[in-house]
């Protein structure tokens, strides 16, 4: 059954649209009469959107622009679409050359989201869709993401987050993972097995901006049996090898 919408949200995001690059400053008269809101309403969702950074009034008239905060957040849809578009054919030879499902995720809230998925032609493997989130504290895919974080956030994770158990090798001790995340630093990946899905293995390796700081992990998984102790070094070096390259194609420099 679908849920009904916030109304008052649902009209937030309408004035929001209301813009375009022909009109890119309106005032409240035009966009009442384009929504068909009462002007006294109008103007409340416009002092709304002004406080939230949404809106800016412009300087010489007292129409309205769009504000720094929807800039901020064109600025991060920019990069994770770059981050995909460099990102892309370097997952596509990592699953043809691993016969591994591949895909890339990035943090967003208290979990793991995943951006793109590349799978492979074996007949039995690992799906994965674009948009599926994991818990943040278990499986190679929210490990290898949670390991280059602060302290305070994973602090934070640990005191607002049910550490729930998905089988019986998802990890839920604070203690034991904070070990496991210093491990994953000095190796510079992340191996998990059926800690979220039975029967699915995964590796991940950190991929890096120009800044030195992980954006996003990449991971290539699939059946627990093609990861054995004979093909995991392999499988390993495969997957560091294309984080090394996307994060090279990022413009990353790695400290001498």
């Amino acid at each position: 059954m679908l849920k009904r919408p916030i109304l008052s949200l649902q009209k937030g995001l309408d004035i929001l649209c209301c813009f375009m690059f022909d009109d890119y400053a309106l005032s409240a008269h035009t966009i009442s009469n384009r929504l068909n809101i009462p002007l006294s309403t109008t103007y409340r969702y416009l002092e709304t959107l002004e406080e939230g950074g949404f809106l800016a009034k412009a300087n010489e008239t007292n129409n309205y622009m769009l504000g720094c905060m929807t800039f901020q957040l064109g600025n991060i849809v920019a990069i994770q679409l770059r981050l995909v578009n460099t990102a892309l054919p370097h997952m596509k030879s990592l699953a043809s050359l691993s016969g591994e499902t591949v895909f890339l995720a990035i943090i967003s809230g208290w979990r793991t989201l995943v951006l793109e998925t590349v799978e492979t032609r074996t007949r039995i493997k690992l799906t994965v869709d674009p948009g599926s989130t994991q818990p943040l504290y278990a499986g190679a895919t929210s490990k290898i993401l949670l390991a280059y974080q602060k302290e305070s956030f994973v602090d934070s994770l640990f005191q607002k987050v049910v550490l729930t158990k998905y089988t019986e090798n998802t990890p839920t001790d604070p203690m034991l993972i904070r070990e496991e995340l210093r491990t994953i630093r000095e190796q510079g990946f992340a191996f998990s097995y059926q800690e979220v899905d039975l029967g699915a293995c995964a590796i991940a390796a950190p991929i890096f901006d120009d800044r030195g700081n992980v954006m996003a992990g990449i991971v290539a998984a699939g059946p627990k049996e093609r990861f054995s102790e004979e093909t995991k070094p392999r499988l390993i070096q495969m997957v560091k090898d294309t984080a090394k390259r996307i994060s090279h194609d990022l413009m990353y420099l790695p400290p001498p």
